[in-house]
């Protein structure tokens, strides 16, 4: 099974140094890496910083784990890819958590909240069941220009 590590544009070292810890003990997976700008590189698996051929990596991919970030996990979800989603605690920010208890309430991929529970995850991710995402698209601009125009 191809699993896509993905953490975006941004570093998320300690993700890809978990999975590719666990990666040493999952002979039945194999791993790409995405580092982003991060520091730590794989030693399990291939890996890149930055890619033009990201979405056929992607597509190759058969699970991806990524960081919580919102574009990532909703593309992601629109291919109806096996998620495992980690909230990347390693930012100043927090909103990346937020969007992990919402995708896990709605049962649309696995979220991890701890990488050193990843192995686990990715070990389970065959028996996973995610409920499908339906994008809701955004057609309201001709009655937001109308309101506008009333002013």
């Amino acid at each position: 099974m191809k699993v896509l590590v993905t953490v975006g544009s941004s570093s998320f070292d300690s993700l890809i140094r978990a999975v590719d810890q666990a990666a040493t003990k999952l002979a039945a997976f194999s791993f790409t890496f995405q580092t982003g700008t991060g520091e730590y590189k794989p030693k399990n698996g291939s890996y890149f910083a930055r890619s033009n051929e990201f979405s056929s990596v992607l597509v190759d991919a058969d699970v991806v784990i990524t960081h919580a970030g919102a574009g990532t996990v909703f593309e992601l979800l629109e291919l109806n890819k096996k998620i495992i989603v980690v909230p990347n605690f390693d930012r100043i920010d927090k909103h990346q958590s937020d969007l992990a208890l919402y995708i896990e309430r709605n049962n649309y991929a696995l979220v991890c909240h701890d990488v050193n529970l990843i192995e686990d995850h990715i070990e389970g991710i065959n028996m996973y069941e995610p409920t499908p995402y339906n994008k809701d698209s955004f057609f309201l601009a001709d009655e937001l220009i109308s309101k506008l125009l009333k002013r």
